[in-house]
């Protein structure tokens, strides 16, 4: 399976956010036995979104998209993909009802933009939110492939990718073989060194797939080891 991220937000690119979501779906889909084959950042514009979409949708099995599905004028990305899928947006009354209560629950007015996060594509499964406004969405695309779109906010991320997102995982691509990653850690000695001593011994495993990568540090080097356990 080929998957691809695209996290949107104009703030990622200005470097006013760290992009945290990178990091930690990359770390969940390994663990999952899936490994993300091309990462990217676009601000939000419509161009730029509908561009990366577009592409991604042309290589990968899934792309995850995150970011602009909030109620403000530079939440664009629910609408865009639409625009780009040829797909309707629909409102969704179980949606709405949500949002209300999320609103209720604080005693707090519920905006009147807040009602166009209730607008989701036609066909796409609601990814509910407990812990905010916006829904994840998860589309097919056609020839087994899939769109999921997350909020941005981690707090809301997280859980719903855990809750809504590894399951569907887990059913439309079950992987073939477990996934595995381990890093050992050298000390005293340097990165060409290192890859001198390791070479020849695990010269049959990575004919056979295994992948090697080094991050070197101070004092220290990492030697990461990845790929699909074979029994």
């Amino acid at each position: 399976m080929t998957i691809e991220l695209i996290n949107t937000g104009s703030e990622l690119l200005l470097g006013r956010v760290l992009n945290t979501h990178q990091q930690w779906i990359c770390r969940r889909l390994a663990d999952l036995g899936s490994v993300v084959a091309r990462q990217v950042a676009v601000p939000d514009t419509a161009h730029d979104i509908q561009q990366s979409v577009r592409e991604a949708l042309g290589r990968a099995n899934l792309v995850i998209v995150t970011g602009g599905l909030g109620p403000t004028s530079d939440d664009i990305t629910r609408e865009l993909i639409a625009e780009l899928l040829g797909k309707k947006l629909v409102r969704d009354e179980a949606v709405i009802a949500h949002i209300k209560n999320y609103f209720a629950g604080r005693k707090r007015p519920m905006p009147a933009n807040n009602e166009v996060q209730a607008m989701v594509p036609e066909g796409a499964i609601v990814l509910p939110n407990p812990n905010g406004t916006a829904p994840g969405l998860a589309m097919k695309t056609g020839a087994g492939r899939w769109l999921i779109m997350l909020p941005g906010p981690p707090r809301e991320l997280r859980p719903m990718f855990d809750a809504d997102v590894v399951p569907l995982l887990q059913r439309e691509f079950p992987p073939a073989a477990p996934f595995v990653c381990r890093t050992l850690r050298t000390g005293g000695i340097g990165e060409s060194a290192v890859q001198e001593k390791i070479k020849v011994p695990l010269a049959v495993l990575t004919a056979s797939g295994l992948e090697i990568g080094y991050c070197a540090r101070v004092g220290q080097v990492d030697v990461r080891l990845a790929g699909e356990l074979v029994t």
